[in-house]
C-alpha cells in the first residue's frame, strides 16, 4: 500500500515536469498502450505473491497519477481565458471569493465567473445569462475606483484582462505556477464605469464571516502595534505584515509561526484532543457510548476544521487539516497506522485534491518537516536515567529543543533547494518563540476573535495582551537579528552535493547506535562540509563574455561576466514598495551563480524601470565601482516616468574604458557636451570580446541615435555590434534606420512587459529589425536571453529560458516559437543560427502542435 501511494506521488510529481499538455487523443492512445503492456504482463509473469505483481500495481499507480494530473490541468486549461480577449473589455458576472486585499492605489480581490457578455452596454446583455466556456473558472482582479466590495457578494464587472505571465529567470519564482494552483484563469482590473453593479448581497457564508471579522479587528488599530499581525494569526490574511516585519521574520526563521501553518492547526487539534479527552474520563456515562480517544479525536478534527476555515482553507491549513484528519482516523477507526503510512497517506491526498501543489516550496517543507520529526523520534529510544536534575534537562532536551534539532537538520537541504537561504539562528529562535506564539498569543488571539463575535466590548483584552507578547517576541527577535549574520546565502548544491547532505541528515537524524562509531557526529559532518566549499560555477573562458538578459517585465537588467568579474547594466523596475526586481529577480540569478560581490553597477538613467531595483542590489552585493548616466537626481524628470536617484555614482562619459579578463569595454554616450532629457541622456555600453560586439543602449531615442551617428561618421564601423539591446524597449522613438545599418545585428534582445500599456515593442521596429537582417529575441516570449560573446564561431544564442525550463502551464504567445541554438551562432550568410536541441523542431504553447522551425529565429 505504502509503495503503491508512493507511486501515486511520483506519477504527480513527473506529470509537473511536461513541457507540453498533451491533447486526449495522445493521453488515450498512451493510455490504452500501457494498459495494454500492462495485461501482456500480467498474461504471462502472473505470480500472486512474486515481484511482477508489485511492479504491475507500481505501474498503474504511476499512471493513475499521471492522469489524475493530466484530467486537473486539462480542466483548468479548458477554462483558460481565450487568447483573443486579452486586452479587451467584456462584461462579467459572479460571485467574490476572498477576502479584498487593500493597497495604497487599489485593492485586489479573486472572482468565480458566473456568466460574460460581450455587448457594449450591460443592458443588452442576455437575461438570463448565458454561461462561456470561463463559467466557474477565477480571475483576479484590482479595482481603483474604491469600490465597497464584501466577500459573497455577487457582481457585475467591466473588466480588462490578462491570461497570467510571470517573469522567467534563472533562480527565479515561477509565479505562473502559483496561479494555476490556486485556478486563476485571468489577471486584470476593473473598468472604472457606472454600470458596474452589486446584483446580490453578501448572504452568510464563511468568506463573509472572515471579512467581518477583519473590519472589526482593524477598528480596535489605534489601540494596537500588531492589528496586521493578528489579522495573520486568525485569518491567514498576510495583508496587513510590512515588508520590514516580514524580512525580520525570514532572517530569524521565524516566519512560519506568523502566519496559520500547520503547526498551529496541529497545536489547536492537540490541545482540543487533550481537554475533551479530560472531560470525557471526568464523566463516566459518556464512555458507554464510545471511548474518550474517539470524543477527543472527533474534537481534534472539528477544532482544526474550525481553524482551517478562519484561514478560507488555504493551501498550507488543507495541508495540516489533511495531516490531522489522518493521525485521527487510527483514533476513530480503533487502529494504529504507522508514520509512514500516515505520512504518505496524507501527501497522497494532498496531491489528490491539488497535484500542482508538487511544484510549489510549502508542500515540500510541510512535509520534509514533519518526516524529520517522525524519523527522529519513531522507534527504539532508551529510557532518562540519573538523578532529577539531570532527568529534568533530559526532559527539556527531548521534548522542546530536540525537536527544533530535528526539524532544523530536517529542513536544511529543502531550504537551500527552494529558496536559497537558511537561518543560522533558526533553532535558537525557535526554541523560545515557539512556545510563545504557539501557547500565549494563538490562544489569546483566538480567544479575542471569539469574543469579536460573540461580545466585541470584551475582545480588546486577549487582542491587547496578545500584541504586547508580539512585541516582545519582535524586540528579542531585532536583538537576534543583529548579533550577527543570520542567513546562510549559499550556491546552490549540484546533484553529489545536495546527496551527501541528504545522508547526513539521516544520520544525524537516525537511532543510536545506527553508525557504529564513538563519534556518530564525525561522518555526517564530513558529508555536510561539500556545502560549505560548492562546486565552482561554470564561468566564460578568458576573453569571452557571457550575457544574461533577465526577464523583468517592462523595465531593463542585464548581467555581463567575465572569467572573473561580473557587472549589472540596469536593474529593472520597483512594482511598488515591497516588490522590485533588484529582489525578485537579480539578486536568485546571482546567487544562483554564486556571484558574491560586483565589479561595476551601470544605472543608464534615473528612470524607476531601469534603476527601481538598485538599492536591494546594493544591500546585498558589495558594489566595486557604480556608474550612472541621465540626469542627476536633482535636475529634471524625464517623459512623465517616475524617476529615482541614487548616491555614489559617478556619471557616465563617453571616452570611459576598461578591460577584464581579456574583455573591453567602453562608454559610448553620453559625451561630456551632451544636454538631453533623461532617456537620450542613457549610458550606452560597448562590449567586446574575440571579435565580436555587444552594444547595450538603454533608452536612447532619435536624438542620442543622431549624436552617436554624427560623432561615429569618420569610422562608420565604430558602432558596428553583433547583438544590440533594443533601445527604449523597442519604442517606435528609437531603432532607426540609419543607426541600425550602422550597427548591422545580428541579434537584438527587447526587454519589454507582456502585453503592456506602452505596445512595446512597436511592430516597425520589429519589422525594421528584421528586414535589415538581425533576429529578435522579446523577453516576453523567451523569458531570459543567455548569449556567449568571444565563442568560436560568432556569438552563440545558448540559452532562453522559456523554452530551455519549459512547462505546460506557462504563457508563451502564439506564433512566437523559442529557440535555443546548441551549435553554432552563424550560418553561412552570417546570419545567427543553430539547432536547438531536438532538432529544430519547436512546440506552440497556444494550440499544443509540433512546428518545424527552419529560420533560426527565437521571436
Amino acid at each position: 500500500m505504502r509503495a503503491g501511494m508512493l507511486a501515486f506521488c511520483l506519477g504527480i510529481w513527473l506529470f509537473s515536469r511536461v513541457p507540453v499538455l498533451p491533447p486526449w487523443p495522445v493521453v488515450g492512445i498512451v493510455c490504452l498502450l500501457l494498459c495494454a503492456v500492462v495485461a501482456l504482463v500480467v498474461a504471462f509473469c502472473w505470480q500472486p505473491t512474486g515481484r511482477c505483481r508489485l511492479l504491475v500495481l507500481l505501474l498503474l499507480a504511476v499512471l493513475l497519477g499521471l492522469l489524475w494530473s493530466w484530467l486537473h490541468a486539462a480542466r483548468h486549461q479548458h477554462q483558460q481565458l481565450p487568447r483573443e480577449l486579452e486586452g479587451v473589455d467584456f462584461w462579467v458576472s459572479g460571485q467574490i471569493i476572498s477576502l479584498p486585499s487593500p493597497n495604497a492605489q487599489f485593492q485586489q480581490f479573486e472572482l468565480q465567473i458566473e456568466s460574460a457578455c460581450f455587448r457594449l452596454h450591460p443592458r443588452d446583455c442576455p437575461v438570463p445569462a448565458q454561461a462561456t466556456g470561463m463559467t466557474g473558472a477565477r480571475i483576479s482582479l484590482n479595482d481603483y475606483a474604491g469600490l465597497r466590495l464584501w466577500p459573497g457578494e455577487r457582481w457585475r464587472f467591466r473588466v480588462r484582462l490578462n491570461r497570467p505571465h510571470g517573469f522567467a529567470n534563472p533562480g527565479g519564482y515561477d509565479y505562473e505556477a502559483a496561479l494555476f494552483q490556486r485556478g486563476i484563469i485571468g489577471r486584470g482590473y476593473v473598468r472604472d464605469t457606472t454600470f458596474n453593479a452589486r446584483l446580490a448581497p453578501a448572504g452568510p457564508g464563511l468568506q463573509s464571516v472572515r471579512a467581518g471579522l477583519r473590519e472589526r479587528l482593524y477598528e480596535l488599530a489605534p489601540d494596537l502595534d500588531y492589528p496586521g499581525l493578528l489579522s495573520a494569526l486568525i485569518l491567514g490574511d498576510r495583508d496587513g505584515v510590512s515588508d520590514a516585519q516580514w524580512q525580520l521574520l525570514t532572517r530569524t526563521g521565524t516566519n512560519h509561526l506568523l502566519v496559520i501553518s500547520g503547526l498551529h492547526v496541529g497545536f489547536v487539534a492537540m490541545t482540543a484532543y487533550a481537554l475533551i479527552n479530560l472531560l470525557v474520563r471526568l464523566l463516566p456515562r459518556l464512555m458507554s457510548w464510545l471511548p474518550a480517544q474517539q470524543y477527543a479525536a472527533m474534537a481534534a478534527v472539528l477544532a482544526a476544521l474550525m481553524y482551517s476555515a478562519l484561514a478560507g482553507f488555504s493551501l498550507p491549513t488543507q495541508r495540516a487539516l489533511i495531516m490531522v484528519l489522518v493521525l485521527m482516523s487510527g483514533h476513530l477507526l480503533g487502529r494504529r497506522f504507522l508514520p509512514s503510512y500516515s505520512l504518505l497517506l496524507a501527501a497522497t491526498l494532498v496531491l489528490a485534491l491539488a497535484p500542482m501543489s508538487v511544484t510549489q516550496a510549502g508542500f515540500w517543507l510541510s512535509f520534509a518537516a514533519v518526516a524529520s520529526l517522525l524519523f527522529a523520534f519513531t522507534g527504539y529510544r532508551r529510557a532518562d536515567t540519573g538523578p532529577p536534575s539531570r532527568l529534568s534537562w533530559q526532559l527539556l532536551w527531548r521534548k522542546w529543543i530536540q525537536p527544533q534539532w530535528a526539524v532544523s537538520l530536517g529542513l536544511l537541504l529543502p531550504l537551500l533547494l527552494w529558496t536559497g537561504q537558511v537561518s543560522l539562528i533558526s533553532p535558537l529562535t525557535n526554541v523560545l518563540a515557539i512556545p510563545l506564539v504557539s501557547l500565549l498569543v494563538v490562544p489569546l488571539a483566538l480567544s479575542g476573535a471569539l469574543l469579536l463575535i460573540w461580545l466585541p466590548m470584551l475582545a480588546i483584552w486577549p487582542l491587547a495582551l496578545a500584541d504586547l507578547l508580539l512585541g516582545w517576541l519582535f524586540a528579542g527577535l531585532s536583538v537576534a537579528a543583529q548579533t550577527g549574520p543570520a542567513l546562510w546565502q549559499p550556491a546552490p548544491p549540484g546533484f553529489v552535493t545536495a546527496a551527501s547532505a541528504m545522508l547526513a541528515v539521516l544520520l544525524l537524524l537516525s537511532p543510536r547506535g545506527l553508525v557504529p562509531s564513538r563519534t556518530p557526529w564525525l561522518l555526517p559532518l564530513c558529508l555536510l562540509t561539500p556545502l560549505l566549499w560548492p562546486a565552482d560555477r561554470p564561468r566564460p573562458a578568458h576573453g569571452q563574455a557571457q550575457l544574461q538578459f533577465l526577464d523583468v517585465g517592462q523595465g531593463l537588467a542585464v548581467v555581463v561576466h567575465t572569467r572573473r568579474h561580473n557587472l549589472v547594466f540596469d536593474t529593472g523596475p520597483a512594482l511598488g514598495p515591497q516588490f522590485d526586481t533588484g529582489r525578485a529577480v537579480i539578486t536568485p540569478y546571482l546567487r544562483l551563480r554564486d556571484v558574491r560581490t560586483l565589479d561595476m553597477l551601470i544605472i543608464s538613467h534615473w528612470h524607476q524601470d531601469h534603476s527601481g531595483g538598485a538599492d536591494s542590489v546594493a544591500e546585498q552585493f558589495p558594489i566595486r565601482r557604480r556608474l550612472g548616466g541621465g540626469s542627476t537626481p536633482s535636475q529634471g524628470q524625464g517623459k512623465g516616468e517616475d524617476q529615482t536617484g541614487q548616491p555614489n555614482f559617478e556619471q557616465c562619459r563617453a571616452g570611459q574604458r576598461w578591460q577584464w579578463d581579456g574583455v573591453s569595454f567602453a562608454i559610448l554616450h553620453p559625451h561630456p557636451d551632451h544636454n538631453g532629457d533623461e532617456n537620450n541622456s542613457s549610458c550606452v555600453l560597448l562590449i567586446s570580446a574575440g571579435g565580436q560586439r555587444a552594444l547595450l543602449t538603454g533608452d536612447i531615442e532619435l536624438a542620442a541615435e543622431t549624436a552617436l551617428l554624427r560623432r561615429h561618421r569618420d569610422r562608420p564601423s565604430g558602432l558596428r555590434a553583433d547583438v544590440l539591446q533594443a533601445a527604449h524597449h523597442g519604442s517606435a522613438s528609437s531603432s532607426s534606420l540609419a543607426f541600425l545599418q550602422a550597427v548591422q545585428p545580428a541579434l537584438t534582445v527587447v526587454s519589454a512587459g507582456y502585453r503592456n500599456r506602452f505596445s512595446h515593442p512597436s511592430p516597425s521596429v520589429v519589422r525594421r529589425l528584421r528586414h535589415n537582417g538581425s533576429v529578435v529575441c522579446q523577453t516576453p516570449r523567451s523569458g531570459a536571453v543567455q548569449i556567449e560573446l568571444g565563442a568560436p564561431g560568432g556569438p552563440l544564442l545558448s540559452a532562453t529560458h522559456r523554452q530551455r525550463y519549459r512547462r505546460f502551464w506557462h504563457n508563451i504567445p502564439p506564433d512566437e516559437y523559442g529557440k535555443v541554438a546548441a551549435v553554432s551562432a552563424r550560418d553561412e550568410r552570417g546570419n545567427v543560427c543553430g539547432r536547438n536541441r531536438d532538432g529544430g523542431r519547436l512546440a506552440d504553447a497556444a494550440d499544443n502542435s509540433v512546428l518545424h522551425s527552419g529560420d533560426c529565429d527565437c521571436h
